[in-house]
Formats: C-alpha cells, sequence, structure tokens
C-alpha cells in the first residue's frame, strides 16, 4: 500500500504539468489565421464556418456577442455576398497552449477599400482555440477591440 500511495505522490506533478505546445501545434494555430483571412477575403463562407468549433463565441467590438456556429454563420454570410477588398494584417504577440486549449493574441489591421477611400479598423485581438478529436484546431471564442497603441500604418512585421 506505502508503494502505491507513494508512487501516486510522484506521479502527481507529472499529471499536473501543463503539456507543451509541439511545433506542429503551433504552425497549425498560426496558419489557422492564415486561412481565416484568406476564405474572409474570398467570400467563402464554407471554408471560414469550418474554421470555428459549433459552439464558437465572436465579440467583435461594437457589436452584440455571436453565439454558435448559427448566429457567427448569420452575421457573415450578408458581409461576404461580395467579397470585400480588404486587406487584414496581423501581428502575433503571445501563444499559449495548453494541451487541446490555446490562446493567440495579436494586433490586427483591418483595411477595406471603397469608391469613398480606405477604411481602417486596427485593435487586438484575443482567440481561444480548441483542438478537436479529429487534432484539427479551430476557433471557440474571438474577441476584437479597439486599441489605443493599435494605429496605422501596420508595422512591417504584421502579416
Amino acid at each position: 500500500m506505502k508503494a502505491l500511495v507513494l508512487a501516486l505522490l510522484l506521479a502527481t506533478p507529472a499529471l499536473a504539468t501543463p503539456a507543451l505546445a509541439t511545433p506542429a501545434d503551433e504552425t497549425a494555430i498560426r496558419a489557422h489565421g492564415v486561412e481565416w483571412v484568406k476564405a474572409f477575403k474570398s467570400g467563402d463562407i464554407e471554408a471560414l464556418m469550418a474554421l470555428y468549433t459549433p459552439d464558437a463565441e465572436v465579440a467583435l467590438h461594437g457589436k452584440p456577442k455571436l453565439k454558435g456556429i448559427a448566429a457567427i454563420r448569420g452575421y457573415f454570410t450578408p458581409l461576404l455576398k461580395t467579397p470585400l477588398d480588404a486587406d487584414f494584417l496581423l501581428a502575433e504577440e503571445s501563444l499559449v497552449v495548453d494541451h487541446d486549449t490555446a490562446v493567440f493574441m495579436s494586433k490586427y489591421w483591418f483595411t477595406i477599400r471603397t469608391p469613398q477611400g480606405e477604411i481602417h479598423d486596427p485593435g487586438r485581438s484575443l482567440i481561444v482555440y480548441r483542438k478537436g478529436a479529429d487534432g484539427v484546431w479551430r476557433l471557440r471564442m474571438d474577441i476584437d477591440q479597439a486599441a489605443p497603441d493599435v494605429t496605422y500604418p501596420p508595422p512591417p512585421e504584421a502579416k
């Protein structure tokens, strides 16, 4: 019995230690942002929705929170009817991965070109990703906000 208790005590710290991100996880999460921008700019609502979990939540600054894939689809579908002449650049600030959850914070610069001129929307985004049973990382929560320290023009590291 003492041996079993000792074994459990020795194993406990290992069980409590967060799993480190693998390079493949970090690459997949960073690629997710590129795929999101590609789907958004091309107006591909199906590709965009495939990047979200069914229970995703999105809180865009100045907008009510969207909860669930149906609400998110309802918000983006009219916007994507006519693909926008837009750029969406990101500059990563941090990425933390723990088991099947990842938190990604970045600055962003969203530019829409219209016949009347450019519309600039810079800010900061906090995204929570969840890794599915299929091994694919999907967006679970996305919170965007205006940020006084994110201004135009975007820096060279923004991609």
